[in-house]
Formats: structure tokens, sequence, C-alpha cells
């Protein structure tokens, strides 16, 4: 019995000297910039869709203001990652399993009036959804033909009958549907046009890769039993219950309120994609409060898989690695290029988080072991990567002789800060951006490397 003690005490020390970082670091981050939690506040109170995070669709009406170009460069090369369009929850279960639940509480009696109104607009959303697990809503379909047409006339340099452009998709559904929007918008603007798509798993070593070894570091027991910590902390749906159901006996013995609670606010989340946005909402059922605390315990949860958290380890991001490896080497093989080129790159909302996490962008490399303090720090899921979210990295020179070639990164269409010194920004000079990064995945490999030589 010893060993197991002395495992036990080992974990037990390892948690309360994490929880004690956490806590300070929290006092710190409170101390630092409060305004950014109240800034996140006030952004989810201006629109509430964006409670629903990573689902939130991204924003298209008016197109981003650009700053304006050094004199004499023009964009010459765009590499962008792009994920889908809104959709259809993939998961079929969030629609009929919490039907089923509220039909079996109404044949019982057990719903309040509230509670069969609830019932209804889930049915709806049901029958909307049906045989449509992941499919691209007709509002998805409508954001990437807008974002490409917002492309086109924002860099209209780019777009000439002698670019060529390659567009590529993971083999989802719903990608292969966004890219192919996509290009049918620009072919729809462009007359003739020089164009190739494919979906293929060719592509995803450096469009979704697969590292087990990071995938198995994302819930060590740590990371679980701290975020198992965070989510009783930021967990309240007695109300909730008791304003869907007239009998809470009736719910402790038979409904998991939790889970419940979350299926509806995920489906919340999910009624500004479908065709019935204008006849229903399920936000209402939830106070602001409570609508708060979902959205800080999702916030939290990608955060952990797909961020910086340094609960487990802090690497996650760099799952990305070949894909901003391939970026860098892209960029560099089309220098002398003469002609546009553009690589229109579709794949999932985790693959551009994580992206921008290992990227830095806009401060989202951010390594904490705190979850109370992401919203001091600014770390918002739904400005990360929502739906129809991308990372542009737009390539710009005066000739294919120019030896100072420029960029400059977009995340979902806004000019972005990279943790790179320049003296143009938001412009950085390419050989210092190439150097920056292949530094950064360098140092990553090489302690990964001598972590495996040390067993």
């Amino acid at each position: 019995m010893q060993p197991t003690i002395g495992l036990l005490s080992t974990t037990m020390k390892k948690l309360f000297v994490t929880l004690a970082v956490m806590s300070s670091v929290s006092l710190c981050a409170n101390a630092q910039n409060t305004s950014e939690s109240s800034l996140i506040e006030k952004e989810i109170k201006a629109d509430i869709n964006r409670a629903a995070g990573m689902f939130y669709a991204r924003y298209t009406a008016k197109t981003p203001k650009d700053t304006p170009v050094p004199k004499g460069k023009k964009p010459f090369y765009i590499n962008h990652y792009g994920c889908p369009g809104p959709f259809y929850l993939d998961k079929v279960e969030y629609y009929t399993e919490t039907y089923a639940i509220l039909a079996k509480a109404d044949t019982l009696g057990k719903l309040t009036p509230l509670g069969k109104d609830v019932l209804r607009r889930v049915n709806m959303l049901r029958l909307d959804a049906y045989n449509r697990d992941g499919e691209l809503t007709v509002r998805g379909a409508q954001q990437s033909r807008t974002l490409v047409k917002q492309m086109v006339k924002r860099f209209p340099d780019m777009f000439t009958p002698q670019g060529y452009y390659s567009v590529r998709s993971t083999v989802d559904n719903r990608s292969i549907m966004t890219m192919e929007e996509g290009l049918l918008q620009l072919s729809a603007m462009l007359q003739p046009i020089v164009a190739r798509s494919k979906a293929s798993l060719q592509e995803r070593q450096f469009m979704d890769p697969i590292d087990k070894q990071l995938t198995n570091q994302r819930l060590d027991s740590l990371t679980s039993i701290s975020y198992d910590r965070f989510t009783v902390l930021n967990s309240n749906d007695a109300r909730l219950m008791q304003s869907l159901f007239n009998d809470q006996n009736y719910v402790l013995h038979n409904i998991d309120a939790g889970k419940l609670a979350k299926r509806l606010f995920l489906l919340a989340g999910n009624v500004q994609h479908s065709e019935i946005a204008d006849k229903i909402t399920l936000f209402d059922i939830f106070t602001p409060d409570e609508l708060h605390l979902h959205w800080r315990k999702q916030n939290a949860w990608h955060y952990i898989n797909y961020g910086g958290c340094t609960l487990n380890g802090g690497y996650q991001a760099y799952l990305q690695r070949s894909t901003l490896r391939n970026m860098i080497h892209m960029g560099d093989s089309v220098l002398k290029r003469y002609n546009p080129l553009m690589h229109l790159r579709y794949t999932t909302s985790q693959v551009i988080m994580s992206l921008a996490c290992l990227m830095d962008i806009n401060g989202y490399g951010l390594h904490t072991a705190n979850l109370d303090s992401l919203e001091n720090y600014g770390w918002a899921n739904y400005r990360i990567a929502p739906l129809g979210g991308s990372i542009m990295m737009i390539h710009y020179r005066t000739d294919r002789n120019d030896n100072d070639v420029l960029v400059k990164v977009l995340l979902n269409g806004e000019e972005a800060r990279l943790p790179i010194q320049t003296d143009c920004a938001p412009y950085y000079h390419w050989r210092d951006v190439k150097r920056y990064y292949l530094r950064k995945l360098y140092r990553y490999e090489n302690r990964r490397a001598n972590i495996k030589k040390s067993k």
C-alpha cells in the first residue's frame, strides 16, 4: 500500500501547488486587466449569439478597413486557412436526446408551461436538423460567398486573369461545402478563372494533423481535476430546472441537470444558424449570469484542448506545427513567382484556434494554469475561431526582385498583431516572421527530442 500512498501524496502536492499558483496568477490577472473581462461581458450582452463561443457565426456585415500598404508594395500571395461556416450540429443526440428527455417528462405531467414551450422549440430544431448532421446551413453558404466577395473587393491586385487559385479542403462535409460555396462565388466574379479544388486525406498532414502524444496529454489527471473544479464553481442549474419541471423530486432521480442544461445551451447557440432563427430562440430560458457561466466553461474547455494551458504542459497548440511550417515553406517558395497566387484552405475550427495560439496572434498564445484569468487576458473563443473564421497571411512586394517582402496577418478579417518587432505594423518583414517562427518550432522539436532521449 505504501507506493499508492506515496503516489497519492505526490499528486495532491502537485494539485495544491497548482491551485496556489492559480490563485496568485488570478490576483495578478485581476490587477493587470479587468477591463478586458468587462469588455467581453459587454460584447456578449451586445450580441447574445457570441455566448455560443466557437459556434458563433462570424460577423460579415462590414468589410474591415486596411492600413495603407507601404509605398510601392502590392500583394502577390495569400495563404488562407478558413473553417466551416454555420452548420447543423454533427451529434444528432443533442437534438434527439434532449427532445426525448423533455417529451418523456411531458407524458408524465412533469413539465411547467415554460417546459412545454421549450419542448415545442426543441422539436422544431430537431425537425429542421433531421438528416442534416454536420451539414452547412443556408446561412453558412451565404457567409462563405460573402467572405469571398469581400476578399475579391479588398485585394483586387490578387484577382486577375493571370492569377492561380489552389483550393483545398479537409474531407468533412461542412468544410467541403464551405469550400465549394466560396469557389462558386469566386468563379461567378472572375471569368476566366484558373483554379482547382480538392478534398483529400493527402493534405491532412498540414491541414488537420494528428499527434497522439499531444492529444493524450490534454486531459491528464491534474488537468481533469482542475477543470472539474472549475466546472463545479461555474455551474448553477437549479433555477433552470425549476423553471422547466414542476416536480424537483423527479428531476433529482431522473434528470442529469448539468447535462441537460449544457445541451440546451448548445442548442440555443445553434439556433442562429438554422432556417427557423427568425421564429424561435432558446437563450431566453437562461439568465444573463447563467449564460455567462456556460460560456466560461466552454471557453476554458477550448483553452485546455487547443491553447497554451500549462495544466497539461502548455503545448497543445503545437499540434499545428506542421501547418505553420507549411505556411513558411509556401511563403518562401513563391518569392520569385510572376503572377498572383492564392491558397484557399478549408479545415476545422479547432485547427484555426490552435494555429492562432501557436502563432500567438493578438496575444492568444497565452500560457496560464488559471482558468479563471482567461477573460482578464482577453482570451475568448468567439474572438479566435468563430464559424467562418480564418487566418490569412498576405505577402507584399514591389516586384519579383524585391528582397524585402512584407506580410500582414488577418484573423477573422481583422488586421492582427504578431509577437514580432516591426517598424511598419501591422505589416511585418517576412525574414523576421520566418526566423521567429522557425526558431520557435525548433525549440519545441528539440525539447521533445531531448525528453525522448532521457526516457
